[in-house]
């Protein structure tokens, strides 16, 4: 049982180095999806004071926060209550799953002070370096997918794409340096040396060359899988607890 309880129920924080000419000065961002309602302690204080102790300059959120179809219950008032504490100090921005998209979601959302990103772009500016965030709010892709149908490329700043699910060539065939992705899980349960067990496609993903968790890379581009927070449909998770994860851009030397 107590093993059960630490790895569905205790956060680990997961970070990132990511080195780019485009980058001048440290960043630090802040990754949380996949929460699907679920609380670190009451009002997710445990949560929130993980994410204070990383002092984020952005905190960006990848869909799923909730699970369809509470809306109208406790889970969604739980993801908008954590979005909104962490928007009273911090630029955040959101692109949804495919449990949490609800346009009134949305509107109470953007009430409370947080950037959807669904098929919209900002230029963002951290001390000396430009940030060049896209989102999107795709959670399945249709055939002839293509980024460039929606947004211009941008070779000068440093790009990042918000995207629930993924799609990794087609982001880099874009160019994006940078795309942060949750929907997986992680794989839910993993095996030291082995990965994730199974997935929707059948076994042992990570050993076929299919994408669970962590930072993958192709060409130039880069991709960020985190195992996120919650679980669904049941709390399973071994050897993949609930993650914080943070990814600091950093000069490159």
């Amino acid at each position: 049982m107590l093993i059960w309880w630490f790895n569905n129920y205790t956060l680990k924080i997961t970070e990132v180095n990511i080195e780019d000419e485009k980058i001048s000065n440290e960043i630090t961002l802040v990754q949380l999806t996949d929460l699907h309602g679920a609380s670190f302690s009451k009002g997710n204080k445990t949560l929130i004071k993980k994410v204070e102790s990383l002092s984020p300059d952005i905190v960006l959120i990848t869909g799923d926060m909730f699970t369809h179809p509470d809306e109208d219950s406790t889970g969604s008032d739980t993801a908008l209550d954590l979005m909104a504490q962490l928007a009273k100090k911090y630029k955040v921005c959101y692109v949804n799953g495919e449990h949490d998209d609800s346009e009134p979601f949305f509107e109470r959302l953007r009430a409370a002070g947080v950037t959807v990103m669904n098929y919209e772009e900002q230029l963002v500016t951290v001390k000396d370096t430009k940030l060049h965030i896209y989102g999107i709010d795709n959670v399945y892709f249709p055939e002839g997918f293509d980024l460039h149908n929606a947004f211009e490329p941008d070779d000068k700043n440093f790009t990042i794409l918000l995207s629930h699910s993924q799609n990794f060539k087609k982001f880099a065939e874009f160019g994006i340096d940078l795309t942060l992705c949750g929907d997986t899980h992680g794989g839910i349960f993993r095996l030291p040396f082995v990965g994730a067990v199974a997935d929707d496609d059948g076994f042992f993903p990570d050993k076929n060359g299919r994408y669970t968790k962590g930072l993958y890379n192709l060409g130039d581009s880069r991709m960020f899988i985190s195992s996120g927070l919650g679980n669904y449909p049941l709390p399973v998770r071994f050897f993949n607890r609930p993650e914080i994860a943070v990814i600091k851009l950093l000069p490159k030397k």
